[in-house]
């Protein structure tokens, strides 16, 4: 019986994990390499309770905003018929957490101008 939940998971893998189905791929291209260091737990849980609070924090699309993401996925979607529909509410959900993670309860263009950086970096990587 299949049931809805709300549950993060990240993998992290050297390649692609046969395991578990995967909503989006980010390949790792660090521009420096340098010693691994651990992490205590209460950076930790300081990292997981920033994610968990930015997640929940309200969020809103002002007008303007709305019509240029429309127009952006509207041109997105003639650009490459195999976008979905998980791939803009993907794009939407990256749009209000750049926003959240600013501080901001409202998407600015500036933050949905990186939402499409990081998206088409993300993608110059997979090839």
């Amino acid at each position: 019986m299949k049931m809805d939940a709300d549950i993060q998971f990240l993998i992290l893998s050297e390649g692609k994990s046969n395991i578990l189905p995967a909503d989006i791929v980010v390949r790792c291209q660090p521009s420096s390499v340098g010693p691994v260091g651990t992490v205590d737990d209460e950076t930790l849980n300081g990292w997981r309770w920033y994610l968990a609070t930015v997640r929940s924090l309200p969020h809103s699309i002002g007008t303007y905003i709305q019509k240029v993401v429309e127009d952006d996925l509207v041109a997105a979607r003639q650009a490459d018929r195999d976008l979905g529909t998980e791939d803009f509410n993907r794009w939407l959900t990256m749009g209000r957490l750049m926003a959240v993670s600013f501080g901001e309860t409202s998407l600015s263009n500036e933050h949905w101008q990186m939402v499409k950086e990081m998206e088409r970096s993300r993608k110059d990587r997979l090839k």
